[in-house]
């Protein structure tokens, strides 16, 4: 069994397997080679955009400063401006639910390894997976209340509130209500004592 002391003598990558951790990381990398490139070329070789600004765009992040440059995530973006002299894109996240604002760079993205493509046309995009289990029974939308209508044909507006007149009753009205509501109870209560 292993101890606090045992794990202030060692440093913490002795009891984790890299190899490990490294292929559960990449397991969760989204494939995205099928989608096309959002980079063109221009005749004389240029870089240049495909996409325009409001269209979607997926971007792969890359570690670029660490060996081997990692994986770092993949996201969809809506562009939101384009430079088309310096390459540099505002973007924002459309996967989480605060949006975020971003940079990148098509010109130089793709030196440090990052990959720059369109969604696919049937709505595919990278983020967020549905989970659990698809409903059997769609929830239907409510249908929507009959209207009614005056004698001119104009809808009536429905009034808020308790109706008028319903506090305004005599009291030997309510008596009678009440004493007839309690006979009628009294009446059920025998009624299952004999059963």
């Amino acid at each position: 069994m292993m101890t606090n002391d045992d794990t202030e003598s060692g440093d913490i990558n002795d009891f984790i397997n890299r190899d490990v951790v490294e292929a559960i990381r990449v397991d969760s990398k989204p494939p995205i080679d099928h989608l096309r490139d959002a980079i063109g070329h221009r005749t004389n070789g240029d870089p240049i955009m495909l996409a325009d600004v409001g269209d979607r765009i997926i971007v792969e992040r890359v570690a670029s400063v660490l060996v081997g440059r990692p994986w770092l995530d993949t996201k969809t973006y809506r562009i939101q401006r384009i430079n088309d002299v310096t390459g540099e894109l505002i973007l924002m996240n459309t996967d989480e639910a605060f949006a975020q604002t971003s940079t990148s760079n098509y010109i130089t993205g793709p030196a440090r390894g990052y990959r720059f493509k369109l969604p696919d046309p049937k709505g595919f995009a990278i983020g967020k997976r549905k989970r659990g289990r698809p409903r059997k029974n769609p929830a239907l939308v409510p249908a929507a209340k009959p209207v009614e209508l005056d004698d001119n044909g104009i809808a009536v507006k429905k009034k808020r509130g308790r109706p008028a007149g319903t506090k305004n009753r005599a009291k030997d009205v309510v008596k009678a209500e009440k004493k007839a509501k309690l006979q009628k109870r009294a009446a059920k209560k025998l009624e299952r004592a004999r059963q």
